[in-house]
């Protein structure tokens, strides 16, 4: 999972690069135009396409039908009875190819989700940065948080008790990303602050968790051994716009790329 994290990480980045100096609103139109074409031409790869053509023809025909003899109802009634098993049997044929769609586009979500869900501090914003520990006995121990020279530590280490958790109130002031570094005795764990004014991979969480390591690609897992569970920063939404519009970016990504799969499936030759 490390490897496919830093593969998938480095392939967005990389795609992403060219739009740095954009609005993030246009990176993502892209990105949504090219997996609505990567769904388009897997689902008619991987789909029984004259099976799907077949019964969407009966149910276009049996549509038509009801409108004709829409004044005799047991005519209706046994058409609408043929529409819904072949709606029932379209569905099935829809089943393997969206299960085999669902593992591509759960990687993709995940990578975008660390680009467009959160924003890089801007120098002089503060932040919180919380540590979470295994146990609340090991918050009896000696506990701090090491700054660079770009980042500041405005407050002392709040222990939470019952959450077993350390918050400091820390401040950006250069751009960069910088390295934090929670020591718990004789324990260290660092933790990325991005910190300027484009956007880019921003990494909140990192956690000792594998299934945080699959939600949250930007950071390498916590080791098992230390006493640190995962260490999170308090970063701000990332403003999408359309037109004046707020519009949250999955929600983007999901009109944009089933659009473009709908326009460009006659190009591909699949039936949807």
């Amino acid at each position: 999972m490390k490897l496919v994290n830093w593969f998938l990480t480095s392939l967005f980045g990389l795609l992403f690069w060219p739009f740095q100096g954009l609005d993030p609103v246009w990176a993502l139109v892209v990105v949504s135009f090219l997996c609505g074409l990567l769904m388009v031409w897997v689902f008619g790869k991987v789909s029984n396409q004259e099976a799907i053509r077949r019964v969407k023809n009966k149910i276009r025909g049996n549509l038509l039908g009801v409108r004709l003899y829409q004044h005799d109802v047991r005519i209706v009634l046994r058409l609408q009875g043929r529409i819904l098993r072949d709606t029932l049997t379209y569905m099935n044929y829809s089943i393997i190819p969206m299960l085999v769609l669902i593992v591509p586009l759960l990687l993709i979500i995940v990578q975008l989700n660390l680009h467009f869900s959160l924003r890089p501090l801007k120098p002089g914003e503060s932040a919180v940065l919380k540590a979470r520990l295994i146990h609340t006995v090991v918050l009896q121990e000696n506990i701090s948080l090491e700054n660079p020279s770009g980042v500041k530590v405005e407050t002392p280490g709040v222990r939470i008790d019952s959450e077993g958790e350390v918050a400091w109130r820390i401040r950006a002031q250069q751009p960069g990303r910088h390295l934090l570094t929670v020591r718990v005795g004789e324990q260290t764990v660092e933790k990325e602050l991005y910190v300027g004014d484009r956007w880019g991979a921003v990494s909140a969480l990192r956690s000792n968790s594998l299934l945080d390591l699959l939600l949250y690609p930007g950071e390498a897992r916590i080791d098992a051994s230390e006493k640190v569970k995962s260490i999170t920063v308090q970063y701000r939404p990332l403003p999408i716009s359309i037109w004046g519009w707020n519009v949250h970016w999955l929600v983007l990504f999901f009109v944009l790329s089933i659009l473009v799969a709908f326009i460009f499936k006659g190009a591909f030759g699949v039936e949807l």
